[in-house]
C-alpha cells in the first residue's frame, strides 16, 4: 500500500510490498529466491529504462517501465502506487514529450520508494528465513536441544 497525498498521485515518503499471500503461498525459503531475482530484474529494467529514457529512445523506455511495473505489481496490494509508473508509460507509448517529462519525477521517485521497499523485504525474509533455519537444526534428530526435550 502506498502513502499518497491528498491529489491521490503524488507518492509520499514510502510504499509498501504485501507479501503475506506469497508468503503462504511460497513459504519463506521460495519467497526469500522470488524477491532476490524480482529484485535482479527491477534494477537491470531501471538502468534500462534511465539509458532509454535519457537518449529520448521513447519506445524502449516505455518497455522497460511496463516490465518494472509488472515486477512490483506482482507484490503491491494496493494498485493505486502504480500509478505513476502507468501514467509516465502512457505518455511515453504516445510520444507526448512534455506530459512524460513531467511524469518522471513522481515515476522516479515511486522507482526509488519501491526499490527501497524490495531491499526492506528481502533483508526482513532473509533474517526470517536464518531463523528458521536456526530453529531447524536446533531441533534435528541428535542436536543438543533436540536430547534436552526428549
Amino acid at each position: 500500500m502506498s502513502s499518497l497525498n491528498r491529489r491521490g498521485c503524488e507518492p509520499l515518503d514510502a510504499v509498501t510490498l504485501d507479501l503475506s499471500e506469497l508468503r503462504e503461498v511460497y513459504g519463506e525459503r521460495d519467497l526469500r529466491m522470488l524477491l532476490n531475482i524480482a529484485l535482479d530484474e527491477f534494477d537491470c529494467q531501471r538502468l534500462l529504462f534511465e539509458a532509454a529514457f535519457e537518449r529520448k529512445q521513447w519506445n524502449p523506455a516505455a518497455h522497460a517501465l511496463h516490465r518494472l511495473t509488472g515486477t512490483v505489481a506482482f507484490f503491491v496490494g494496493d494498485e493505486r502506487a502504480l500509478e505513476p509508473l502507468s501514467r509516465l508509460e502512457r505518455a511515453l507509448r504516445l510520444h507526448q514529450v512534455a506530459l512524460a517529462e513531467r511524469a518522471a519525477g513522481q515515476a522516479r521517485a515511486t522507482l526509488v520508494a519501491f526499490r527501497a521497499a524490495f531491499a526492506a523485504e528481502q533483508r526482513e525474509v532473509c533474517n526470517t528465513t536464518e531463523e528458521i533455519d536456526a530453529h531447524r537444526a536446533e531441533c534435528r534428530p541428535g542436536s543438543g536441544a533436540a536430547r534436552e526435550r526428549g
